[in-house]
């Protein structure tokens, strides 16, 4: 199913005969012509196991970051696409979540880092690109193996959120996209046997 966002209609199909999806989107109406942005057919050549974990839209609709796993752990590389030119920006992130939200000025990311032995992925870094991976700043450690977390953005894009959760009890963090400091705060304390899922339209 279709869906639009910032003028543009984004969709996945797939070929006949073809095992992974491709990654499309249409400028205006659905009758325009059809820009690829990722082909998964092509990305798995070569590899027994290929799945692309998530992907994210730019504020400026010209880059596309995505998670990538050629091997089956789950353990995912975030890469970034210029679509304006098809080229991949030589940004690699390793061993991260298929979480990603962008900031508003579309010149960095936020991901959640896996521990490379437990797998855990209890730290919320931001790349700014075109820096190195070790340069990544840590902007939230989650200190309870009890509670998940991922991060994301409102409907409306003005927030990015850290969302932890367990089995009966949520906490969300939220900063304005558009703050350089990305200075986040708890929207309500996590509580036993309370659960809320907050959202900005």
């Amino acid at each position: 199913m279709p869906y639009r966002l910032r003028g543009h209609w984004y969709y996945t199909r797939y070929e006949t005969g073809q095992e992974y999806p491709v990654y499309a989107r249409k400028a205006g109406t659905l009758d325009a012509p059809e820009q690829v942005m990722l082909d998964v057919n092509r990305m798995a050549e070569g590899h027994g196991f290929f799945q692309v974990g998530s992907t994210a839209i730019a504020p400026d609709n010209n880059l596309l970051a995505f998670t990538e796993d050629p091997v089956g752990r789950r353990q995912y590389t975030l890469r970034i696409k210029n679509l304006a030119t098809g080229e991949l920006l030589p940004d690699r992130l390793e061993n991260v979540e298929p979480y990603i939200a962008w900031t508003a000025d579309s010149r960095s990311v936020l991901y959640l880092e896996k521990d490379p032995e437990t797998l855990l992925a209890r730290r919320v870094r931001r790349h700014v690109l075109g820096t190195a991976q070790a340069a990544d700043t840590l902007v939230y450690e989650q200190d309870d193996d009890s509670f998940y977390t991922s991060v994301g953005v409102t409907k409306d894009e003005r927030y990015i959120t850290i969302f932890a959760r367990s089995t009966v009890s949520t906490e969300v963090r939220y900063a304005d996209a558009g703050d350089p400091a990305l200075a986040f705060r708890v929207f309500l304390p996590r509580e036993r046997d309370f659960e809320y899922y907050p959202d900005h339209l």
